[in-house]
């Protein structure tokens, strides 16, 4: 006796050898079943995308939180600087136009801002 996979899709639970299926699982929740492919809603996928970029640069940010605060003991003003400019581009890293531009999941994840790794 086989075992059968089913894969959800949205609201629809398919049985995942009755439709072409990715095996990336990065955007799973960006899922779309269209006909018999699984296809992947680049609008969700963008947003995916932010919050794991969302995520990846927290532990920047609090490494840039111990260093600004090291440089404000210190009274090295050229750090602070240097790290004022660090965070502001972490938190604009979100609006890249360049993940609102991307046609792909592939394209989506070629978008790494500087400083972070995102999976």
């Amino acid at each position: 006796m086989a075992i059968k996979t089913y894969l959800k899709v949205g609201a629809d639970i398919v049985d995942a050898d009755a439709v072409q299926n990715t095996n990336d699982r990065t955007f799973r929740d960006a899922w779309a079943l269209e006909g018999d492919v699984i296809a992947v809603d680049m609008v969700k996928a963008r947003d995916i995308w932010r919050e794991k970029i969302r995520a990846a640069r927290v532990p920047v940010f609090n490494q840039l939180d111990a260093d600004f605060m090291k440089a404000l003991e210190s009274g090295n003003v050229t750090s602070q600087q240097t790290i004022a400019l660090q965070k502001q581009a972490l938190r604009d890293a979100t609006d890249d136009p360049t993940i609102d531009s991307a046609l792909s999941p592939d394209d989506l994840k070629l978008v790494q801002p500087a400083g972070l790794v995102i999976a």
